[in-house]
């Protein structure tokens, strides 16, 4: 192995690092991970597919974490997992044979004017207790479109959950999180079983970002825990008001050019 390729490799593990600790507060880190697997060499499709591999391991290892102290409601978890589940194989059919560019401007709007909803109204996303209560129905096709989603190119997934579950009925930013990261681990594992099916992981670069991302889980879990609700509303509006320009404006970049 040359410095090169080593230098690569550590800036995969540092990206996946901080992705992981974005991912487990709030969401979004894939943005910063994907375009450093296309850094690596990957084509985009490819490095939506191997990004799967490094968020599993990190959504894993936050599940475990906020197990361990107590804050995950199985229950619930389950109950949410199951309609998402369910819109993952539609999404990543279309990651496979749609360009990503069809959904970015949209959820890029979406994400600001939800983080301008949250700004001037932030006790919706933090009230004391979660959403056990909220219709059925509802809860079905809200999971199940983030599940479309997440299949299709899961950047911003976290942050979908977040505002989901805030919007079904509004919860304690903790409790959420790690439902929230119970529910990444689940999609992402069946994402990551189809894109293997489709040949498009790249596994050695994904593995080598997955030990950043681990790391990342840990410390982004101990982090909500221990400094609560604010530090993750904070998070969350950040790096939705990011997020939402970053897919704005690379949609315009890539209709102008």
């Amino acid at each position: 192995m040359d410095f090169g390729q080593l230098a690569w490799y550590l800036l995969l593990v540092v990206a996946g690092f901080i992705a992981g600790v974005v991912n487990t507060i709030a969401g979004g880190g894939s943005f910063l991970t994907l375009p450093t697997l296309m850094l690596f060499g990957l084509d985009p499709k490819s490095a939506n597919a191997t990004n799967r591999v490094a968020v599993l391991f990190s959504s894993g290892a936050a599940v475990s974490t906020f197990h361990r102290h107590g804050h995950l409601d199985r229950g619930l978890a389950n109950r949410l997992t199951i309609p998402t589940l369910l819109g993952v194989p539609f999404g990543t059919t279309l990651a496979v044979y749609l360009p990503s560019g069809i959904f970015e401007p949209v959820f890029g709007a979406i994400f600001l004017c939800m983080a301008a909803v949250l700004i001037a109204n932030p006790k919706r996303i933090a009230q004391s207790s979660i959403a056990k209560q909220a219709p059925r129905k509802h809860i079905t096709g809200v999971f199940f479109a983030i599940g479309l989603y997440v299949g299709f190119i899961q950047a911003g997934m976290g942050i979908l959950i977040l505002l989901a579950m805030s919007l079904l009925q509004g919860g304690d930013l903790v409790a959420s999180n790690a439902v929230k990261n119970w529910i990444a681990f689940a999609v992402t594992l069946a994402a990551t079983v189809l894109f293997a099916f489709y040949g498009l992981i790249h596994w050695i670069p994904g593995l080598v970002m997955a030990v950043g991302n681990v790391a990342g889980g840990v410390v982004g879990a101990k982090l909500a825990i221990k400094k609560g609700n604010r530090l993750i509303f904070a998070f969350l509006i950040t790096v939705m008001v990011a997020t939402g320009l970053k897919l704005i404006i690379t949609s315009l970049y890539r209709w102008l050019s």
